[in-house]
Order: structure tokens, then C-alpha cells, then sequence
């Protein structure tokens, strides 16, 4: 064989200097076709220049094991079709890192739910779909049962989930939680298991099912304290919302205070993606508020609207302005200050603007119906915020894609 052009050896030789052996070292390792290891350095001196040729395409594999070759510089795929129950080369690095640019991909998605609207959301998700559905169609078999490809499919759900939930389709994000749930328990992975009965207990308690959610959310708390305390945190947080629904003032408070002491000292570090957690500081603040509400507290919403204002405007935590103005609204109503809760329930619209959240707009709807419970449907305030609300309404309907 001519020792001139293309040949193996010479890919050989870059990698095994790369590792820093010599021939000797190398030949000493040499795979064998028929198992075993070593042959003279001769031998190796002779691929690598071209005087000999490698016909066995195991060897070649054997080799990329060895010397860390990407399989391409032979010609091979990192799957071996004659072979299809054998393990894939250990240092995949192409797959390694477009799997770190997909999962890069779902952390900036989620942490663009507090500043981005919905369809710039959408966008990633879908582009994150997309790749999934490649990874399915196009991916060798044991490429599919990588443990990585499987987390991000198992968290590209909770997103899929939330979009459902941001367009009102809250059978459909129901139910995709509970696959997640399904996915996370069968993959042992307790983060993701924690997230997923979350979510699931949310929704749970949307149908009515007070129980079920509670259920849902305590596991998801005691399984978080053994594992995070930014997910125990969060975890937290939401189960005080279904004590406070509950009408359990107690329980609430005793937990959301205790979801603010795990979280307060994390600083920063408190959703900032760790364990997936992107919930900051702000949103713990919030449900306290709301849990007020619930425990019929108005009073106390408005005397920690500033704290809670000014944490939002710390952690730029936008996208929760509007309930800011909500609770504040409501609170105010119970109260009996109609004037106020209307002047808060335009600046509630003001925020939503342009979210283009069908979920986030129908709070006003709600609001509207509980100023019109409350017996002030009659008043021009509430009628001039009626048909603002009906407005933006139509504008929100007038830009949903069809």
C-alpha cells in the first residue's frame, strides 16, 4: 500500500501522540481481532505509515475506544449496526454536546417565562419539540435510551404542559403532567418527580380535586427536603396554597414561612435553574399574598404590597406584575374599596398587555365577575372597566393565530 493520501494510521498516529504514547505503549495495547491485546511495535509502525491497513472494522472500533476517536475520522458511526446490543463509544462528544445546546435550550426557555411573551416561548418549545421528535426518528437504539436524552424528554413535557395551561387547555396540561409524573417515577429520578407532582397537584386543585392536590404537593414537599432545599423551597410554597384553600390559616402560614426561610438564605442561588427550580423569591411573596386572600387576610396583602413590588422589580421578575395588581385588587374589594380596586384592575390590564396569555387575561374576566358578585356591576367605573376589558379582550382574540 502507498504510504501517500488517506489512510488510518495517520489518524492513528495524531491520536496516539495526543495521548502521549509511544508506539511501543501503544502496541502493547493494540486490540486484537480475535480478543486479546498486543502485537509488535513494528506492526504499529507500519499502520502508521501506511504499509499495512486495518480490515476489521471492530478493531477500528476498539480503537476509538482506546485513543479516544470520534468514529467519523474512520469512516463509522457511532452505532454499529452488526452489533446492535453493543455499548456506544464512552466519549460521544457530538451527541454530548448537542445534547448540552438542547438542554441550555429548555433552561432559557423556562427562564424566558418571566420576561418574554407567549408566542417568543412557544417558538423555543416547539424548537425543542422538533429536535426531540429527530432524536426519536433518527437516533440508534441505545443513542434513544441515553439517560440525559430521556431527562430532557421528561422536562420538555412540564414545558409542553405549561403552554396548555397558558392557553386554558388545562385537561390537556393535566394530563400531560401525569405522564410526566409516569415518565420521572420510571427513569428514579426524584427531582423530576418532585416537579411533576407540583404541577400535577396545581392542576388537581383546578378541578376541585382539594385531596388529590394536597396529596400530591405533600409528597412532592417531603421529597424535596431530602433532596433540595431550593425544590423544597418551591415545593413548599405551592402546598401552603392548598392549606389556604382549605381554609387551614395555620397550616398556610406556617407553611409559606417556612418555604421563605428555606429560600431567603439561598439568595440568588434560589431560581437560578438549580434542580430546575426558576420560581425566584418574588413568586414565594406572591403566594403568600394570595394565600391571604384565601384565608380572607386582605389587609395583609396590602401591607406587604411594597415587599412584594419591590422584590418582583429585583429579581426582574416581569411577567408577575399583573397578578401584583390583581391581588391588590382584590384585596381592596373585600374592603370595600371599589374605587381603588378599579384604579388597580386597570393597572392589572396595563400588565397583561401584550403577554398575549389567554390564561393571564381571564383573570380579569374572574375579577370583573367578583366586583359584579360584590354588587357593583352598576357603577360607571365598573362599566368603563368593563369595556376596556372586553377590548383587550377582542384584541387578545384578534391575535391568536388560527
Amino acid at each position: 500500500m502507498s504510504a501517500g493520501g488517506y489512510h488510518h494510521g495517520k489518524i492513528i498516529r495524531k491520536y496516539r501522540e495526543r495521548r502521549g504514547l509511544t508506539q511501543q505503549e501503544l502496541a502493547e495495547r493494540w486490540p486484537r481481532s480475535r480478543g486479546g491485546a498486543g502485537v509488535d511495535w513494528r506492526y504499529v509502525q507500519a499502520i502508521e505509515y501506511g504499509k499495512k491497513r486495518i480490515a476489521d472494522p471492530g478493531t477500528l472500533r476498539r480503537l476509538c475506544e482506546l485513543l479516544e476517536i470520534p468514529p467519523w475520522e474512520f469512516g463509522l458511526s457511532s452505532y454499529d449496526p452488526f452489533n446492535p446490543q453493543a455499548a456506544l463509544p464512552s466519549k460521544n462528544y457530538l451527541f454530548e454536546e448537542t445534547l448540552a445546546v438542547a438542554e441550555a435550550l429548555l433552561r432559557q426557555t423556562l427562564a424566558m417565562r418571566r420576561l418574554a411573551p407567549l408566542p417568543e416561548i412557544e417558538q423555543q418549545v416547539q424548537r425543542l419539540g422538533r429536535f426531540l421528535e429527530t432524536c426519536r426518528s433518527e437516533l440508534p437504539p441505545p443513542l434513544r435510551q441515553e439517560r440525559r436524552l430521556q431527562i430532557l424528554a421528561i422536562q420538555y413535557q412540564s414545558l409542553v404542559g405549561l403552554m396548555h395551561y397558558e392557553h386554558r387547555r388545562y385537561d390537556r396540561a393535566r394530563g400531560t403532567f401525569q405522564e410526566m409524573l409516569t415518565a420521572a417515577r420510571q427513569v428514579r429520578d426524584p427531582v423530576l418527580t418532585a416537579h411533576a407532582l407540583q404541577k400535577l397537584g396545581v392542576e388537581l386543585k383546578r378541578i376541585g380535586r382539594f385531596t388529590e392536590a394536597i396529596s400530591a404537593l405533600e409528597e412532592a414537599r417531603d421529597l424535596s427536603l431530602k433532596i433540595s432545599k431550593p425544590l423544597a423551597a418551591f415545593t413548599s410554597a405551592y402546598l401552603s396554597q392548598m392549606y389556604a384553600i382549605a381554609g387551614d390559616a395555620l397550616r398556610f402560614e406556617r407553611t409559606i414561612e417556612q418555604a421563605i426561610a428555606l429560600a431567603e438564605p439561598l439568595k440568588g442561588a434560589y431560581g437560578n435553574g438549580s434542580d430546575f427550580v426558576f420560581h425566584k423569591l418574588s413568586g414565594i411573596f406572591l403566594l403568600r399574598s394570595r394565600g391571604y386572600l384565601y384565608t380572607n387576610q386582605p389587609q395583609k396583602v396590602l401591607e406587604r404590597y411594597e415587599e412584594l413590588r419591590r422584590q418582583i422589580s429585583l429579581d426582574r421578575n416581569l411577567w408577575l406584575d399583573y397578578r401584583l395588581h390583581l391581588y391588590r385588587a382584590q384585596a381592596l374589594l373585600r374592603l370595600r374599596e371599589v374605587e381603588a380596586c378599579i384604579e388597580e384592575a386597570r393597572a392589572f390590564l396595563q400588565a397583561v398587555a401584550g403577554w398575549q396569555s389567554p390564561h393571564r387575561l381571564t383573570k380579569g374576566s374572574e375579577l370583573l365577575s367578583e366586583i359584579e358578585r360584590a354588587g357593583y356591576g352598576d357603577l360607571a367605573i365598573v362599566r368603563a372597566f368593563r369595556q376596556e376589558l372586553q377590548e383587550h379582550l377582542q384584541q387578545a382574540r384578534n391575535e391568536t393565530p388560527q
